[in-house]
């Protein structure tokens, strides 16, 4: 994981973006990176607000533009953001407007909370989760709880070639943050198959049965790969290396995750293409709707697209 540069913080003035405009701006002093902090104003309220006040809807917009400049800037007062942050107001669709952004600013990092107002236990916001599937950069979505350094880090390993910018930046961030990482291989037994070759119905029954000698060697040939594959990133930095063995890769990591107490869980948004732990399919969903912690989706390095 390379140095961050640009880091884009959407907020709406929710507790999850109070946190994520804290951690944005952590994690800005820590990389030295240069901060923007967006608001989307939503063009549907606008269009609203003019209806209802037989008025023009770029007289709202200008309107509502200007309540949200005097709002952001005395919503900051109270965050430790950079001298040097810019701020910028849109008007639009939130999604569209957000990740518009993170193209034009190019930004190497979106950060923004896990759910807006009302947050759940679990699970991302609607928003959120389309941001995680479609920003082009990486995304850090925030529990509204974890505004400091992360301590606790699944980092979700399939020894693809994204899961190497998982593990660099695992290790990047436990160096910063004093954190611990988990190494996470999620498995299930590879003779147990589903009906063609679907996630949706999931068969109990082996077509093959094995011994558990070959059972335990599998598991070794296992613990081997994920080891040499971790190399040396575990070194300075206090790590586990663990198998999971779990039916459904998502409901792997979110136990994992909820066992070890995590803060932070860390995925690669391409993976083997039986491996894929985000952004395809319903691995994807499932582990989206029941996230326990804040997440960290990283893209594959330019050199594996």
């Amino acid at each position: 994981m390379q140095t961050l540069k640009s880091i884009l913080v959407a907020v709406d003035f929710s507790t999850g973006s109070r946190a994520a405009l804290d951690q944005a701006s952590r994690i800005a002093r820590l990389q030295d990176a240069r901060l923007q902090v967006l608001h989307v104003v939503d063009s549907s309220a606008v269009a609203a607000m003019a209806a209802s006040r037989e008025s023009s809807y770029e007289s709202q917009a200008r309107t509502a533009t200007l309540g949200a400049q005097s709002a952001l800037q005395a919503w900051l007062a109270f965050s430790e953001v950079p001298a040097n942050a810019e701020l910028t107001i849109s008007v639009g669709t939130p999604l569209h407007e957000i990740l518009e952004h993170v193209r034009s600013t190019q930004a190497d990092l979106l950060v923004a909370g896990i759910t807006g107002s009302g947050e759940a236990t679990a699970g991302a916001g609607s928003v959120s989760s389309k941001l995680a599937r479609k920003s082009p950069s990486r995304v850090l979505l925030v529990r509204s709880h974890h505004r400091h350094a992360f301590q606790k880090i699944i980092a979700c390993i399939d020894f693809s070639e994204t899961a190497r910018e998982v593990v660099a930046s695992a290790r990047r961030i436990a160096l910063k943050d004093s954190a611990t990482v988990d190494f996470l291989h999620v498995w299930r037994e590879p003779w147990i198959v589903t009906p063609h070759q679907s996630e949706v119905v999931e068969s109990t029954y082996p077509t093959l049965v094995f011994t558990s000698a070959e059972r335990q060697a599998y598991l070794e040939n296992l613990r081997r790969e994920l080891h040499d594959f971790i190399g040396t990133a575990a070194q300075g930095i206090t790590s586990t290396e663990t198998l999971h063995e779990s039916m459904n890769h998502a409901n792997g990591i979110v136990a994992q995750a909820q066992e070890r107490a995590a803060d932070l869980i860390i995925v690669g948004s391409k993976g083997r293409t039986n491996l894929r732990y985000v952004l395809m399919g319903s691995t994807a969903e499932r582990l989206l709707t029941r996230l326990p912690c804040s997440l960290l989706v990283v893209r594959p390095s330019p050199e594996n697209p």
